[in-house]
């Protein structure tokens, strides 16, 4: 495929598609051509077109720069509920989950009703308050008895 036919928003576009379907080096391939582009040219991206960059660097191994990227962009418009979206699906990458959650809740608290935050949230789950409310979540009681009692009860799922 000949990317150089594509216009800036179309390769925008294309990208933006792989990602919302998973074909991660699709997207890749379309946005590194489009941040590329605006960086020979010097132009600035947008916060949402870097955290979609970012987003498909992160799904393609190298998810280090691609969260150093969604962060900036997320300095960049911190209000915007896409941009939390791809920092939280680059912290799960990751595998720091505390983060993820915090980014879905800060992003939540900027834009309460967005339908894919809310749907990670679910995904997520909440935690449980710690057994001993009057003790940090880390210390070493909190620890056993969080996990005696996740033993004891098995997982059991929120029916809706």
């Amino acid at each position: 495929m000949d990317l150089a036919e594509y216009s800036d928003e179309e390769l925008l576009e294309a990208g933006r598609e792989a990602l919302k379907i998973e074909r991660w080096a699709r997207a890749k391939t379309f946005l590194t051509e489009y941040f590329d582009r605006h960086l020979a040219r010097g132009d600035s991206l947008s916060a949402s077109a870097l955290a979609s960059f970012a987003l498909s660097l992160g799904h393609t191994s190298e998810a280090r720069r691609g969260l150093e990227l969604c962060k900036r962009a997320q300095s960049s418009d911190s209000r915007n509920p896409y941009i939390s979206w791809c920092l939280a699906n680059l912290h799960l990458l990751n595998r720091s989950r505390k983060e993820a959650i915090e980014t879905v809740e800060r992003g939540l608290r900027a834009m309460p009703d967005n339908f894919a935050l809310i749907r990670l949230r679910k995904k997520l789950g909440l935690r449980q308050s710690p057994p001993l409310p009057f003790l940090d979540r880390n210390h070493g009681l909190n620890v056993r008895l969080g996990r005696l009692m996740h033993r004891l009860k098995g997982t059991t799922k929120a029916v809706a």
